[in-house]
């Protein structure tokens, strides 16, 4: 069923310690209204004007036999007119996130994340500013051949 992997559980639980932190609005339908800052995962909507946006790609390589795993996400992030806004929506994801261990995000240990890097986007059609952060995080992924 569609969520229900190990990806899906992972963005899903990071879009909720986000909104947990105060950072934004997550909601799985993604309706959102034209004042709050949502966040959704992969897709980049036209509304609301502040968007978080997850998407995770894979880096490095996991230890044959062992469940240690490290998985990045870019956060794209889109605000007002103003480039402060994006910058200030950056800020308050690192303030959640930089530094953060010890979690559990949809059942899988986490046990640390850091922002590894960072750059503006410039602005969209809309005026919008947007940047780009890649974070990246250190999780427990067993699976049936790396278990420990």
């Amino acid at each position: 069923m569609a969520g229900d992997g190990w990806t899906s559980r992972l963005l899903t639980g990071l879009a909720e310690h986000l909104a947990a932190a105060g950072v934004g609005t997550w909601r799985p339908t993604g309706a959102y209204q034209p004042t709050e800052t949502g966040i959704v995962i992969r897709a980049v909507p036209q509304s609301p004007d502040r968007i978080i946006t997850l998407a995770a790609y894979p880096v490095g390589t996991t230890l044959p036999g062992l469940a240690d795993h490290q998985t990045a996400v870019q956060i794209r992030i889109r605000a007002g007119t103003d480039p402060r806004e994006a910058d200030d929506l950056a800020d308050a994801i690192c303030d959640a996130l930089d530094g953060a261990h010890g979690l559990t995000w949809g059942g899988i240990a986490v046990v640390q994340v850091w922002r590894q890097s960072y750059t503006s986007l410039g602005q969209d059609s809309n005026g919008r500013w947007e940047r780009s952060e890649n974070y990246y995080i250190d999780t427990m992924r067993p699976t049936a051949h790396n278990t420990d």
